[in-house]
């Protein structure tokens, strides 16, 4: 929110006409109401909207906002179960096959 509303740091004042990622998230908060979050991702202008979804929604976030954008612009990714680990003991040899 703070990018986006308050900011207002997501689109260039260059190029008003062009809103892509400030409809995104308009867009993406009337979908999800309080089911997930999203946010503005990396830089401002030329960032991504970092969507968080029950996975019983995914498919059909991708079909309401590919209808908007379309269908390429919406890429699942998903977090593994173990999160992060440390590994130890990692061999600087190369790998021979």
């Amino acid at each position: 929110n703070s990018s986006y509303k308050y900011l207002q740091n997501i689109y260039s004042p260059l190029n008003v006409e062009k809103q892509n990622l400030s409809l995104a998230l308009a867009m993406t908060d009337i979908f999800i109401k309080e089911k997930g979050a999203c946010r503005v991702h990396g830089g401002g202008f030329a960032g991504t909207v970092q969507v968080f979804l029950p996975k019983e929604l995914i498919e059909e976030y991708k079909s309401y906002i590919s209808k908007i954008f379309n269908e390429n612009s919406v890429k699942v990714l998903s977090i593994r179960s173990i999160g992060s680990i440390y590994i130890n003991n990692i061999s600087r040899e190369p790998i021979r096959e």
